[in-house]
């Protein structure tokens, strides 16, 4: 299983981010057909589907969100857990255990993609392999110093990472 994080991950959503921060999700929303996507991402999504990998997407953002990426982008992304559907947001793992749990999937057979150091946290809480996108990321030290098993620098990279069978089919 390969797990996502939204903002900053799939999507670039920095200029929205005075909106999220203010929690005006209705402004969010009326901004995200302009929010541009990651070159590669959704080839890419649609590679690890079509080779048997679950996706799914962890986010702090409402749900409402990367769903209506989900339908624009014809991601095959099925499991999307967001700050409504959990107690606890990342760095608590809460939100990794719940989608893994949605898809019966093991901690040592899933991934965690993710550009902030909340997002490894969370990964090393549910026992899941960190990998850092630091193609999105704003705190490129912050995110080395909390120690992903890897970091990549394009989604280019993550793609040969993910597709060189160092990923098992969950």
């Amino acid at each position: 299983m390969i797990i996502f994080d939204f903002d900053q991950t799939l999507v670039d959503t920095s200029s929205v981010e005075q909106l999220r921060a203010a929690r005006n999700w209705k402004a969010v929303m009326a901004k995200a057909p302009q929010l541009p996507v990651y070159e590669g991402m959704t080839e890419l999504l649609s590679e690890l589907h079509a080779s048997g990998h679950t996706l799914a997407i962890v986010t702090k953002s409402p749900d409402m969100v990367p769903k209506a990426f989900i339908r624009a982008h014809k991601w095959p992304i099925d499991i999307v857990v967001g700050y409504h559907q959990v107690k606890n947001k990342k760095p608590d793992p809460e939100g990794l255990l719940l989608a893994m749990s949605k898809a019966g999937a093991s901690p040592e057979n899933t991934y965690h993609v993710g550009d902030q150091p909340q997002d490894t946290e969370a990964s090393r809480g549910a026992g899941v392999m960190a990998l850092g996108s630091a193609w999105g990321c704003g705190d490129i030290q912050g995110l080395e110093a909390s120690n992903p098993d890897e970091i990549f620098s394009t989604v280019a990279d993550l793609a040969v990472f993910l597709k060189s069978g160092v990923v098992r089919v969950s």
